[in-house]
């Protein structure tokens, strides 16, 4: 008979041998320092997550030397005016002004841009912090700063035992080197939801759903991830009710597969009954959660739809699911070459999200993705905010890792960091380079 752990199911011949069997040695080259393997594992975190928003923020002072006059300062702008760019400004009016009890209006009648499309929870945590006497952009950036510190500690603690220990923290390096690292430590509230997003599913990964619904509650009031959580939280639902009653078209439950890890002993446990009704409580928590926003922008101006109508003013058209993929795909590349653009992207995310090493992060972090994807799909303007809106996608890091080499770890971080000169350059310092294209 197998024996079960709170992992997984381990097989009989598997778990007998398991105190004699003998713990396989590191890949060669992969050995870290004997000072760093003594470190406390929160620590060896900290320092990888340390080191990565350090160069992250170099990054962003060099590139601001390039930066022209823009509409939020001068040329080659400070820190606190450089972190302040884009949408940084609304969470400070929210903190100063709150949200209109009536929508404004632009000439033509329509809703115009205003603090309903962004959540309160930021400018909450940092207007307690400046009663210290810090700025508005300080408290702001100290929130993300320790807030993306926890999302890096929370996932490590998360995914760590399903891809082993050293390939998680080459997972946080890329998870925190990527192109739009730069927003998880600047006045954006990525860092905070993602924090407490991940914090849900660690909790649910280790059955203790009650413990997952205030933070999916706050993780809905930083950022809009209530619906994809909910959405997620569905689909395990949905997948674990279908394995247990035997559908053949379910994908099967997969095995750790980083060489760190022994191969398919590492199998989740299927839900129980009473586990599977707990997921299901928490899925419809989460849908009340992500709905309270909207429902509360209603109660307080009066019209149904303002909360939606105040998202879809920054694209100028109403809310119309699925639609902009198709509409967008020709504003990046052309309208007859647009379709070719969005049958790739979608054969690529199909890829990815099916993939063995996704899958085998767990269900939890596997349905999160699908949810997430899914919510974009139905929900998202892709403009190049899309980058920054990928952020939630941190398994994503741990899968990569787990199915890469070192060699491919270390072209993937050298990636990330090239992803992350591009975007500064090109997106957060509004064009300072400009190239004319040439085949």
């Amino acid at each position: 008979m197998p024996t079960t752990s709170r992992l997984g199911v381990v097989p009989a011949s598997s778990a007998s041998d398991a105190s004699a069997t003998p713990t396989p040695p590191p890949p060669a080259g992969s050995r870290t320092s004997p000072s760093f393997s003594r470190l406390p594992r929160t620590a060896q975190v900290l320092l990888i997550w340390a080191c990565a928003s350090a160069l992250t923020a170099l990054l962003a002072r060099l590139g601001a030397q390039d930066t022209p006059a823009t509409y939020w300062g001068p040329a080659a702008p400070s820190w606190s005016t450089h972190v302040t760019f884009w949408d940084s400004g609304w969470y400070q009016r929210i903190l100063e002004e709150g949200y209109p009890t009536q929508l404004p209006l632009d000439e033509s009648g329509n809703v115009a841009q205003s603090t309903w499309a962004f959540m309160p929870l930021l400018p909450v945590l940092a207007g307690l912090l400046t009663w210290t006497g810090m700025s508005f952009t300080a408290s702001a950036t100290v929130v993300s700063l320790a807030s993306s510190a926890t999302a890096a500690v929370l996932t490590d603690r998360w995914l760590a035992p399903r891809v082993g220990a050293r390939t998680s923290l080459w997972a946080v390096v890329l998870a925190w080197s990527g192109p739009c690292a730069l927003v998880l430590q600047i006045p954006y509230a990525e860092s905070l939801a993602l924090a407490l997003a991940t914090g849900a599913l660690l909790a649910v990964s280790r059955r203790r759903f009650l413990l997952a619904a205030p933070l999916v509650a706050l993780a809905a009031i930083a950022r809009p991830v209530g619906l994809p959580l909910a959405v997620g939280f569905g689909l395990w639902w949905l997948w674990e009710t279908a394995s247990d009653r035997g559908w053949r078209w379910v994908p099967a439950r997969v095995g750790a597969v980083s060489a760190e890890v022994v191969r398919d002993t590492d199998v989740p446990t299927p839900l129980a009954a009473q586990e599977r009704l707990q997921l299901a409580v928490l899925t419809a928590w989460s849908l009340a959660c992500a709905l309270a926003w909207p429902a509360l922008a209603w109660a307080t101006t009066g019209r149904m739809d303002a909360y939606t109508a105040t998202e879809t003013a920054w694209r100028g058209s109403h809310l119309a699911p699925f639609q902009p993929w198709f509409t967008r795909a020709g504003w990046w590349v052309g309208d007859h070459l647009g379709w070719a653009l969005l049958m790739a992207v979608l054969a690529l995310t199909a890829l990815a999200l099916g993939s063995r090493a996704l899958r085998a992060l767990g269900p939890e972090a596997w349905t999160w993705c699908l949810g997430y994807v899914l919510y974009l799909l139905a929900f998202f303007d892709p403009t190049t905010s899309l980058f920054r809106l990928l952020l939630p996608l941190t398994p994503l890091a741990w899968a990569l890792a787990s199915a890469c080499t070192k060699r491919g770890r270390l072209a993937l971080a050298c990636a990330c960091l090239a992803g992350q000169a591009l975007w500064i350059s090109w997106v957060w310092d509004y064009s300072s380079i400009s190239i004319l294209w040439v085949p």
